[in-house]
């Protein structure tokens, strides 16, 4: 069931290189029904819509979604070997725990894989988004 309570929107943007990873379309949908962290689309765009005050982090996004998440794996995203995966979070670079971003309104996350890195990429166009 989708919320009315908390309805808010993060972009995830994963990169191999300059090759973009997208989530894909349907995660937490399943025989009609919503988890209340969910996909429509492949464009990165995570909705959260919950009937009672919650928030989530970016590991239980990917609990979701049934895919690791750590600074070597993100999903169907790994570091090199002898590297390990960049993390931003809102342009600014993350050191702690990936599993523990926390999935504000508006949060953009762009977790990298390389060399090479890709150095600018495009951000969410949040537009009249809620």
């Amino acid at each position: 069931m989708e919320g009315a309570v908390v309805h808010i929107h993060q972009y995830l943007a994963l990169y191999n290189g300059y090759q973009r990873l997208a989530p894909p379309a349907g995660i937490g949908i399943h025989n009609n029904c919503l988890y209340w962290l969910h996909t429509h689309s492949a464009d990165g765009l995570i909705h959260d819509e919950v009937p009672i005050h919650k928030f989530f982090t970016l590991g239980n996004f990917f609990d979701v979604w049934g895919q690791p998440l750590n600074w070597y794996q993100a999903g169907p995203l790994r570091a090199r070997p002898g590297t390990k995966l960049r993390i931003t979070v809102d342009g600014k670079p993350f050191k702690g725990n990936p599993r523990s971003i926390e999935l504000d309104n508006h949060t953009e996350i762009i977790i990298k894989s390389g060399p090479p890195y890709v150095t600018h990429p495009p951000h969410y166009n949040w537009g009249n988004m809620g």
